[in-house]
């Protein structure tokens, strides 16, 4: 049976402790550009634990999918992206949020304008949710990070 008060796409709660998960991080960033022959030699390794690096509050933190459409491209979130949510975190204008707008979740970048909320899409083509003065916002938690598949298969 579908909870209404969950996100479709939802993909679940982060654990209060999960198991760690090191995986090798290189001690350089990657260049995207032209690679430099000095990088060849990595003498120290460190780790990294993705549940470290993007779950502060594990309780109140969350996954899920993003949905099919592309009205979010330019705030670099794609159809199919996983993204974190984190409930504990007080919105402000210029965070990406999900919210509960007319029975439903959306995922937009919250503006306040002459003392209004709005919700805007990363599509100009797309105009904003104006948030009437009598309604409250029901904003479910901040985006706070958005993980993409690079592998095609």
């Amino acid at each position: 049976m579908l909870d209404a008060t969950l996100p479709p796409g939802y993909l679940g709660a982060a654990h209060l402790h999960p198991q760690p998960l090191h995986l090798p991080l290189l001690p350089v960033r990657a260049t995207c550009g032209f690679p430099s022959p000095a990088e060849d030699f990595y003498g120290s390794q460190d780790v990294l634990d993705l549940n470290q690096r993007v779950v502060r509050n594990p309780v109140a933190t969350f996954y899920v999918e993003a949905d099919t459409g592309t009205s979010m491209v330019e705030f670099g979130i794609f159809p199919g992206d996983t993204l974190v949510v984190d409930r504990s975190l007080t919105a402000r204008p210029g965070d990406i949020v999900m919210v509960n707008w007319e029975g439903g979740f959306t995922v937009k970048q919250l503006r306040l304008r002459a003392g209004r909320f709005e919700l805007h899409s990363g599509n100009p083509a797309n105009a904003p949710i104006v948030v009437p003065e009598d309604v409250e916002l029901d904003v479910w938690g901040v985006v706070t990070w958005s993980f993409r598949k690079q592998w095609g298969r």
